[in-house]
């Protein structure tokens, strides 16, 4: 392979990553920091100039502010890096929990030492699937909602996330939310992407979401009745 191929192929790469949309819709930050890398290490390689690798991160940057602005209404998907109780619907009756994609029954957590596990989330183009290890059953999971094959429905309530190596638990108290919600307004405004980015995954996980009556417009918030003129209101 010549130099105009090897350079063809590996910005063909970066190009198929930029375009990934489930990866960028589950975890913008990762995926910004990934085509950031990338463009990076083609540049230290002398695949392209400063040139292109600025145009490269400047697409990066604009992707990752569209993915924000998606995600602002978008509905509650599955996310790998997170924590989950898988709870029956219309009950408190726990069936087991979610931890990085892998699923334990309840029986198995009261073990002493957890030997196995029960069961293996498999993404797909629909959302994702729970393949059971012993019977090889598949429960298909879509938005956070499990169905199992029988019919019986599911949700998957996040009980934490791992941002940045460090597993971060929801925030549930409403004054801290509206801390990071207008902190997080200051730095979009001012598009200071660094200090953004590093708040957005805790909004997302927080209890709480942006009312999506008033969406916390100033001029809109005060009359809401959706929210009581918070801007926000706890996930259901």
């Amino acid at each position: 392979m010549n130099f105009d191929q090897a350079k063809a192929l590996r910005l063909q790469q970066w190009r198929s990553t930029l375009d990934d949309h489930d990866f960028r819709m589950e975890n913008p930050e990762a995926h910004r920091q990934t085509l950031r890398e990338m463009s990076a290490t083609l540049a230290s390689e002398g695949l392209i100039d400063d040139l292109q690798c600025f145009d490269m991160n400047e697409m990066a940057d604009a992707a990752y502010w569209h993915a924000v602005e998606e995600l602002i209404d978008a509905p509650a998907r599955y996310c790998g890096a997170s924590a989950y109780d898988v709870v029956k619907h219309g009950s408190s009756e726990l069936l087991g929990v979610i931890r990085r994609s892998i699923f334990y029954y309840v029986s198995t957590l009261a073990e002493a030492n957890i030997a196995t596990y029960d069961g293996k989330i498999y993404r797909n183009a629909d959302g994702a699937n729970l393949v059971f290890s012993s019977s090889g059953v598949i429960a298909g999971i879509n938005g956070l909602t499990l169905t199992l094959p029988d019919g019986q429905h599911y949700k998957l309530v996040e009980t934490g996330r791992t941002i940045e190596g460090i597993f971060r638990e929801p925030v549930d108290v409403p004054d801290v939310y509206r801390g990071l919600i207008d902190i997080a307004l200051v730095a979009k405004e001012s598009l200071d992407l660094r200090s953004f980015e590093k708040l957005r995954p805790l909004i997302d996980l927080a209890k709480f979401r942006i009312c999506p009556a008033c969406l916390d417009r100033f001029e809109l918030q005060e009359d809401c009745t959706a929210c009581g003129g918070q801007g926000f209101m706890a996930k259901l």
